[in-house]
């Protein structure tokens, strides 16, 4: 059992969270972040995704305190407030540092994906958002990635292209480890979508609170193609206006998506080449490795498939 935390800060401005999942994109923290919100001990922020550290990761000012609290005015004295900001991730050290300082003794969780298939994920998603030209392929968007300097990359008008390095799990994961040691865990996408039920009970054992089954256990945030472009652009604003009040009532979110995809979604036809994915899995073969490795010094032994290989090379 994990040892006993405290109940998050609560003063006269607010409260401020003492859980939070900070990565990575497209591995499935929105389905967690659902999964989680549902038990009783744990009070999730009205807006997933805060974004209140984000401005970090590009060398710009967070804004005041208060606007943070907003997220968490329904607080009742639940155990944890959580919030689900994946982007903070590839923010590294310095927004480690800034959650670290500004809310105290906090848990974090990082959740990572293959990156080939994350990678894959994270293009269709940009194309859905409309953030990513329409015309341009995923091997064209590879190239796009690949070319493009590191310090244009991390500019945040540019994080569309943002999709190969954002598999880099260990240029950040280091930086996440030394800011919070043991108040960190790194879960895996692949038992998620697996065992969902067997991870959460893992979680909340080492969050110290009882176990629970959710009511509910849909996929969230799964990236599905648009028929009518100027539909799903509608979509997209009114989910953006509507998002606080749509998460106090996960049902019926749940109910207006499956009407809304079963008129206006479908698959996405493109797939992905086998040159693309073995140049991919170059790529990332020496990263992988080194997460292994990593992995391996804090005590993982049931690694997934994807790093099973690296982590047998990693202890030779």
């Amino acid at each position: 059992m994990a040892q006993t935390r405290s109940y998050p800060v609560r003063t006269e401005a607010g409260v401020l969270p003492n859980l939070v999942i900070a990565g990575v994109m497209k591995a499935g923290t929105t389905s967690l972040h659902t999964y989680m919100a549902q038990h009783p001990e744990v009070c999730a922020s009205s807006k997933k995704e805060t974004c209140y550290f984000l401005p970090l990761r590009y060398d710009k000012p967070i804004a005041p305190i208060e606007q943070y609290h907003f997220n968490f005015k329904h607080y009742s004295g639940e155990r944890y407030a959580m919030e689900a900001t994946p982007g903070y991730f590839d923010g590294g050290r310095k927004v480690a540092q800034a959650i670290r300082s500004t809310l105290g003794p906090t848990r974090v969780m990082i959740v990572l994906r293959e990156p080939v298939e994350r990678l894959f994920s994270f293009y269709h998603f940009e194309k859905a958002m409309f953030f990513l030209d329409s015309e341009i392929d995923f091997d064209r968007y590879i190239e796009l990635c690949v070319a493009m300097p590191e310090e244009q990359v991390r500019i945040q008008t540019n994080h569309k292209f943002w999709g190969v390095r954002g598999g880099f799990y260990t240029d950040y994961l280091e930086e996440w480890y030394d800011v919070f040691g043991d108040d960190l865990r790194v879960y895996f996408f692949d038992e998620l979508k697996r065992e969902p039920l067997a991870l959460l009970n893992k979680i909340y054992t080492w969050l110290g609170i009882e176990p629970f089954i959710p009511p509910a256990l849909t996929v969230e945030n799964k990236t599905v193609n648009y028929k009518n472009a100027f539909l799903h652009k509608a979509a997209l604003q009114w989910n953006r206006k509507f998002e606080r009040f749509l998460r106090s009532y996960p049902f019926l979110k749940d109910a207006l998506r499956r009407v809304y995809f079963h008129f206006n979604g479908q698959p996405f036809e493109e797939r992905m080449s086998q040159k693309a994915r073995t140049c991919l899995q170059a790529i990332y073969a020496p990263y992988n490795q080194r997460l292994a490795a990593l992995l391996h010094r804090r005590s993982y032994t049931n690694l997934p498939d994807w790093l099973a290989p690296a982590a047998t090379s990693s202890q030779r």
